[in-house]
Parts: structure tokens; sequence; C-alpha cells
């Protein structure tokens, strides 16, 4: 490609670096700022998104006092918060996570809930809730002792704009920010451009988060932030980039382990095999610098684990650890709840390996075969690789879909990323360069480790760090001048990854279209009937989606009494009436 092209490529990305790492910036001080109020008991307002605006300006300002296009980055920043805000604003969240746990937790923490003291179970309408929650509604334990990094940006979002449907913003945020820091990363690797810029869309634009763009679910923040941790960690020491690089891997980790407790475990385990490998290997080859940076690190995993847990946790996992003893309550410690993850895979898988089930995902059609979809005893549907089907595509409108989780295609991929992974490992041994040989084997071998010790090895959302495999197969022959056959099979690779991000992306766009003109024609007509009546009976679809009725709240329709009646047939937006 033309010279001058890919360096006005550079440029236009490296100006929206700079756009993304402040949209980071303000996100993440938006999440600390919150946390910070909450501990000093004050909850959150229609000014708190404007506070943080102003903390986030004031912080990269300082940090870029003398950057040309600062106040333009800034400006360019806010616009594209804005349309972000808006635009998602337009769709609606049908699923059921969103309307039960994750909803009453944006809504409630925008209504006044203070959740480092209080239960949400307390908080009902004599505190400010526009309705009374159920008692025995199951979510509240979710809601209490889960990590809830994204809810209270969404609810920060929420207090600001008054529309429940615009907290959902953090996904389209993080695929935006991820791409373009992404993308530097990619550089500073000294892969060259439009290599750098297929690997960025393929990690920002992953399955995960392309199938919960539109709804509350929090899996695609900690895929890319758990991709930027493992990349950054990586990356050489380098003078001129290491402070954009700790800060931006520092905001990484404060989102990954308040996404949801895998992000701690994920982000822990990744930090620590690499960490310890750095300093191991800088000890044998600058004893002289060793101790320096050795003691700096420590104290820079100290700091952000100190806030990502005791600040920014606060309500999670320190209030978890001093109430129940264990800050991953309630899936460990006393009384904890049964391991929902391995409830939810098909029976058949259930006496399977590890392994095993996890190459059966892999390689299985793309669908839920589990409880909570059908009653039927269902199995997972084998297919050949690179195949697809009308039926299977539909299914990727699925948020939080089971089986063939990374997409229709990356059953092939995987096949490539074996066979290149071998190759690589094989080149490295033969040539004795253990620069690059022991890092890679470490990714590979805890990767595979996570897969087979943990559970939910069936379940893309739950592994994320699998879609990073063939990323590091690419990066290897990307960085070096290869054979002809092995640039095709690069090449086709990445075809492959954005054949299959299209296919998701088709499905999911046509989702959020269906949903949104659903929920409006329903929505005029409950608006009207509602209006004609002094008291209106519902009945939500099921007991614990009480989410919806802070979309009630926000069309200034209040008067309804919820029931259990059966007779109600009049269907709505996830009730009827």
């Amino acid at each position: 490609m033309n010279n001058n092209i890919l360096t006005k490529i550079d440029n236009f990305m490296s100006f929206f670096y700079q756009v993304a790492l402040y949209l980071f910036i303000f996100i993440s001080t938006t999440l600390v700022l919150t946390n910070v109020l909450f501990i000093c008991k004050v909850s959150i307002t229609s000014l708190h998104l404007l506070l943080s605006f102003i903390v986030s300006f004031i912080i990269y300002f300082f940090l870029r006092k003398r950057e040309k296009r600062s106040f333009l980055t800034v400006i360019i920043s806010v616009l594209i918060f804005l349309l972000f805000t808006y635009g998602v604003g337009m769709t609606y969240d049908s699923t059921s996570d969103g309307n039960t746990y994750h909803k009453l937790a944006v809504g409630a923490m925008k209504n006044g809930w203070n959740p480092v003291y209080e239960s949400v179970g307390d908080f009902n309408k004599d505190k400010g809730n526009p309705f009374d929650i159920y008692e025995d509604n199951v979510n509240i334990n979710w809601v209490d002792h889960y990590a809830r990094g994204t809810e209270t940006f969404g609810a920060v979002v929420y207090a600001a704009t008054g529309k429940i449907e615009r907290g959902k913003v953090f996904n389209i945020l993080f695929m935006f920010i991820g791409f373009f820091l992404l993308f530097n990363i990619f550089k500073q690797m000294k892969i060259k451009t439009l290599k750098s810029l297929f690997l960025a869309i393929v990690l920002a634009f992953n399955p995960i988060t392309i199938v919960q763009l539109s709804n509350f679910y929090l899996d695609g923040v900690l895929t890319i932030s758990l991709f930027m941790i493992i990349l950054l960690c990586l990356l050489p020491f380098n003078k001129k980039t290491y402070f954009d690089n700790y800060l931006i891997l520092g905001m990484s980790l404060i989102w990954c382990i308040n996404a949801k407790f895998t992000g701690l475990a994920y982000s822990a385990i990744f930090c620590l095999i690499l960490y310890l490998y750095r300093h191991i290997k800088n000890y044998f080859q600058d004893k002289k610098h060793f101790k320096n940076f050795l003691i700096k690190e420590t104290i820079y995993y100290v700091v952000v684990v100190v806030i990502s847990i005791l600040i920014v946790g606060s309500s999670t996992y320190t209030k978890n650890f001093l109430d129940h003893g264990h800050p991953l309550y309630p899936l460990y410690g006393k009384n904890h709840v049964p391991n929902l993850v391995m409830m939810e895979m098909p029976k058949s898988m259930q006496e399977y390996s590890s392994l095993r089930i996890f190459l059966t995902s892999i390689f299985a059609k793309g669908e839920n075969v589990s409880a909570s979809y059908s009653k039927e005893v269902n199995d997972p549907d084998i297919k050949i690789p690179l195949t697809i089907s009308k039926e299977e595509i539909k299914n990727y409108s699925i948020p939080d879909i089971r089986m063939g989780g990374f997409g229709p295609l990356f059953s092939g991929i995987f096949i490539l990323t074996l066979i290149g992974t071998i190759f690589i490992i094989i080149q490295l041994i033969k040539n004795k360069d253990k620069e690059k040989l022991i890092p890679y084997i470490l990714v590979v071998a805890v990767t595979f480790g996570l897969v087979i010790f943990l559970d939910g090895s069936y379940w893309a959302r739950y592994i994320p760090y699998v879609f990073l495999l063939p990323i590091y197969v690419l990066i290897y022959f990307f960085q070096k001048d290869n054979k002809k056959i092995v640039n095709i099979l690069c090449y086709f690779t990445i075809i492959l990854f954005i054949v299959n991000a299209l296919l998701i992306s088709i499905v999911q766009l046509n989702e959020m279209k269906d949903s949104r003109t659903y929920v409006n024609y329903h929505k005029e007509l409950f608006q009207n009937y509602a209006s004609s009546h002094k008291n209106v009976k519902i009945k939500l679809s099921h007991h614990g989606a009480q989410g919806v009725l802070y979309n009630l709240d926000d069309w200034d329709i209040n008067n309804y009494i919820l029931t259990d009646d059966d007779s109600l047939t009049k269907d709505a937006y996830l009730f009827t009436y």
C-alpha cells in the first residue's frame, strides 16, 4: 500500500489513541470517584458525571499539557460519549439477567442506594426507590455481593440522563477504547500498520462483546480489559511508552477486577505469572537494575490492587470478606450458593473431562443447550469446522450463548491455531530463542491450565483468554518475514475472524432493530392504556424481573399494581397487563 496512505492511517489512529485514552481515564475516574463518595456516605446524584468529567479533564491535561491538540481531544471524546450514550439509549435490554439483577443494581444506585452500607433488599419506596423490592427476590443476593463496576458506571449515566437504557453505554465504549488502545499495543510490538489494524479489529469486535452490545451484560468489558492486561504484560519495557502502558494496565485491572469475580482470578493469574517471569529474567540479565525495577513494579501493583479491591471493590470484595468471611461470597464461603455454571451445562457433558467439555463446545454448533432454555434433554450438536447454517447463525442473538460461543467459524480458526502453535514452539526451540519461547509457552500453558482446572470451560464468556490463542500465533508471524504459504494462512485466518464477526454483527443489529420496534409499539399501547385507567394491574414475566419497572419510571408510569394474576392477557415489555 502507498506509504502516504499508511502515514495518514497512522496519524488518524494516533489522534484517536489520545481520544480513547481520555475516554478510558474519564470512565475510570467515574468509577473510582463514585466509590470513594460511597465510602464517604454520598450516594449517586445527577452531578456525578459532570464532576467525573471535570476531574478527568484536569488529570488528562496534567498528563498531556505539552500536547497541542489536548483540548480538541477532549471535545471529540465528549461528542463520542454523547453520541454513544444517545444511540445505545434507543435500544432495549430484553434479557433475563439485564432485567433482573443488573437493572436492579443500576436503578437502585441511581435512586440513592449506597451499596457500602445497605442491602438493596432494604431500599424500597420509603427510601427513594420507585417500587418495593420483593423480600424473596433471589436477585438481592447477586446485587448485594457481586462485583458491580459496570453497574456503578451505568447508574451514574442513568442519574445524569434519566434513562436507564443509556446506562449500558459501557459496552460500546469499551469496544471503541479497546480498538485504538490495542492498535497502539500492536504497533509497539513492531507489527506493521495494516496488520495491527486487523488485529485490533479482531480483538475489539469479538463475539463476546458483539452479542452484548445492547444489553447490561458485562463480559465484553471483562474481555477487552483482560486482552489489554495480558498483551501489555507481554510488552518489553520501553522508557518512551512505559507511563501510558502502566496507566492503561492499571485502569484495565480496575475494570477487569470489578466487572465480575472471574476478572479478579484471570487478571491475577496472568499478571503474577508474567510478573515472576519478567523479574526472574531481569535478575539474571540486569542485576544492577533488578532490585530497583522490582520494588517500583511491586509498589505499582500494590497500589492498583488497593484501589481495585479496597476502594472500587469496597462494597463487594471488602464487604463480603468482613460480613461473610470470603471476598468472593456468595460463590465461596459459608452458605455459598451451588455452582450455577456447572448446573447450566448439559447433563450429558457433566461426566466429561474438562478438556473434552472445552473441545465439545469449540466444535459444537452455536446454540444454548441448558435447563434455562429448554426442558428437553438436549445434547451439543457437533459440526464440521467452517460450516454454517441459517439456524445456527440466528442463535447468535443470544447474549450468553453456551455452545460455540466464539462464533460459527471459530472451530476452523482453532485448528489453524493448534497447527501454528506447535510450529512456533518447535521453531523457537530449534532456534534456541528463549526470549520468545518462555513467555509464549507461559501464556499458552496458563490458558490451557485455566481451561482444565476451572469450571465453565464450555462457555465462551467465561473463557475469553482462549480467544487470544490465535492472536499469539498471528503476532509471531506478523513480526517477521515469512514464506508465501504462511502469509496466505495468516490472512486467511484474519478473513475468517472478520467474517465470523460480521455474521454475528448482522444478527445482533437485526435483533436490536426488532427489539426496538417491538418495545416501542407495546410501550405506546401500554402508555395509552395506563393514562386512561386509574390503576393498572401488571404481572412480570417472572418474579425477579423487577428491573423493567425502572423503564416504567422513566416513562412516567407509576399507577400500576404488581400482581400474580394469570388472567392478564395484554402483552407488554416483559410483563402482561
